[in-house]
């Protein structure tokens, strides 16, 4: 098995969190293979279904994880593997930084839970405090919730009451989560929805991405949408909003061209419709600037952030302007979107102490500097290989695209490759066909060196 032992530095042993991986089992070891077989006793066959498949066409159940620090995992065999997915890029800060774990220990001790809405914590108002500080333009005011899902929800509300309209349209290609709500704004897969079309958007039109199909680029789509949202005609008289990633993430780190989120917004604008930006994955730091929107100068009416938020805890919001909010009108007595759990101070606490190490260590510049040294050293060691047709990115938001998009499973037989040589990665696109990196933000140089190494030499 391979070991990579781990970098110097000043003569000391690196601590678990920056070390090389070190693979001393097959992989997936015994025991993980074991804890899968009794996780197939208890989980839902939906769910586990994915473990079976692989298994039935020659694949491989997945590894277990027992620790988690900085870019490193170890799995229940004693494996030792770097994390170039982020923890589908959460991980920003790292697996368990030391601040953002001590602020929840603290939090916990404290009081692990309020009563949302009704009586809220003191942490609480200062995230939403220090969200209103950070975000862009006038969106200064807060829906909390527990995940990405939660936010697009809040933001499918709010843009229908601040409207008075009820759809609202997506992209091909777009993941905005798998509640009801949110399956009916993805265009990421079919299969999603079709066993709920009845609650999930079935006549909603998914609009074409920018260089798919007929739409080759972007000034014949934002064309298109124009002529969408002009004519009552065609059917469209009542969208409250289009929902759109500034960078697609789960459908394989796909950029839109210069001007088209630009195009989109001056569209929303003329026509009344509010422009949703998804930033749950894309946001804070990821693609080298704080929020994607920045990188074309575009402020939403509306914006959903999420992952990175919470140092890895499940915390998410919807922000808006006050006039966006204001649709919403005053309570009578009880809210009208409320939950259990929002704004949950243990959250709120981590996600405020993420969000310190992330400024105060400039991790959106890094992201940018390290995710252009990334993309130089793939593209470079990828130049003259056949089996590659596109190498793209954004910070440290990568998508290397593999030539044959009808084979659906090559990104996974890559991902299960790169993960027996010790380095965890994970497929995406449309067509199952793109190795996608979302490593954490602070990860060591070295580490992240290894990793594209190892990419350019498997492939």
């Amino acid at each position: 098995m391979r070991s990579y032992g781990v970098p110097a530095s000043c003569g000391r042993m690196v601590e678990f969190g920056r070390q090389l991986p070190d693979i001393r089992t097959v992989v997936p070891g015994p025991k993980s293979v074991a804890a899968m077989d009794q996780l197939a006793r208890f989980e839902c066959p939906a769910i586990t279904a994915r473990r079976g498949r692989r298994r039935d066409d020659g694949g491989r159940d997945p590894i277990v994880w027992a620790e988690a620090r900085g870019a490193n995992v170890r799995d229940v065999d004693g494996n030792r593997y770097v994390d170039l997915s982020g923890g589908f890029a959460v991980a920003s800060v790292g697996h368990a930084h030391p601040e953002v774990v001590a602020a929840g220990q603290r939090q916990l001790a404290t009081m692990p839970h309020a009563m949302g809405d009704l009586f809220p914590a003191d942490v609480k108002i200062r995230l939403a405090a220090r969200l209103a500080d950070l975000a862009p333009g006038s969106l200064t005011q807060c829906i909390f919730g527990s995940d990405g899902s939660d936010a697009v929800e809040a933001a499918i509300k709010t843009a229908r009451v601040a409207t008075g309209r009820h759809r609202i349209l997506g992209f091909e290609g777009g993941y905005h989560g798998m509640t009801l709500g949110a399956l009916g704004v993805s265009g990421y897969r079919d299969s999603f929805r079709a066993p709920f079309l009845d609650s999930a958007g079935r006549g909603d039109i998914r609009l074409p991405w920018p260089g798919t199909g007929a739409f080759e680029d972007g000034d014949t789509v934002l064309a298109y949408i124009a002529q969408l949202l002009g004519s009552h005609a065609m059917g469209c008289g009542d969208i409250a909003a289009l929902m759109i990633e500034p960078v697609q993430g789960r459908a394989g780190c796909r950029i839109p061209p210069p001007g088209f989120l630009s195009g989109l917004r001056e569209l929303c604008t003329r026509h009344g419709v509010m422009l949703i930006f998804d930033e749950i994955y894309t946001g804070f730091g990821r693609t080298g600037t704080r929020f994607a929107c920045e990188h074309s100068d575009v402020v939403p009416d509306i914006l959903c952030i999420g992952k990175a938020m919470g140092g890895g805890f499940p915390i998410s919001a919807c922000l808006a302007s006050e006039e966006v909010m204001q649709g919403w009108g005053r309570s009578k007595g009880e809210a009208v979107h409320t939950s259990t759990f929002l704004g949950n101070p243990t959250g709120c606490a981590m996600a405020l102490a993420a969000i310190e190490v992330i400024e105060r260590d400039a991790l959106s510049a890094r992201s940018a500097e390290l995710g252009e040294r990334a993309l130089n050293a793939l593209r470079g060691g990828l130049a003259d290989n056949a089996m590659v047709s596109d190498v793209r990115g954004c910070g440290l938001m990568i998508g290397i695209e593999l030539a044959d998009g009808d084979d659906t499973g090559l990104a996974v037989r890559a991902m299960f490759d790169l993960l027996a040589q010790g380095f965890i990665v994970t497929p995406g696109g449309v067509a199952g066909n793109t190795i996608t990196l979302a490593p954490p933000l602070n990860i060591d140089a070295t580490l992240l060196d290894a990793g594209l190494q190892t990419i350019i030499r498997g492939l």
